[in-house]
């Protein structure tokens, strides 16, 4: 459909063209929803899960797991520090938690 259709009186008594207005790009997602896609949705959903099962049952089957999927984002994110510090903020995922065990900022993935 053209936006320029017809004289202005056919376009603003025209019920289906009333209102036709082009409006800009909307932002639909956020940075951290951005970001959540980058790394992947199942990853971070299960990091998040894993970490939530670590809290509520702190036992040490719960934390190795727990860390399995840790090492997993941070091998994913090549150790970016800046974005998975700004992903662990957006999403409760424990990154920076040390009670699980060792963390894995120092790793070296290259």
């Amino acid at each position: 459909m053209r936006k320029d259709f017809g004289t202005k009186e056919i376009r603003e008594s025209d019920p289906f063209m009333r209102g036709f207005r082009d409006k800009g790009p909307v932002r639909a997602l956020s940075e951290s929803d951005r970001l959540t896609e980058k790394i992947g949705i199942p990853l971070v959903e299960a990091v998040s899960a894993y970490y939530q099962q670590y809290l509520d049952k702190p036992c040490e089957a719960t934390a190795k797991k727990y860390r399995v999927w840790r090492l997993r984002i941070h091998q994913k994110m090549r150790n970016n520090p800046e974005m998975l510090r700004e992903i662990n903020e957006a999403r409760t995922l424990g990154l920076d938690d040390d009670g699980p065990g060792p963390l894995c900022w120092d790793l070296n993935f290259d």
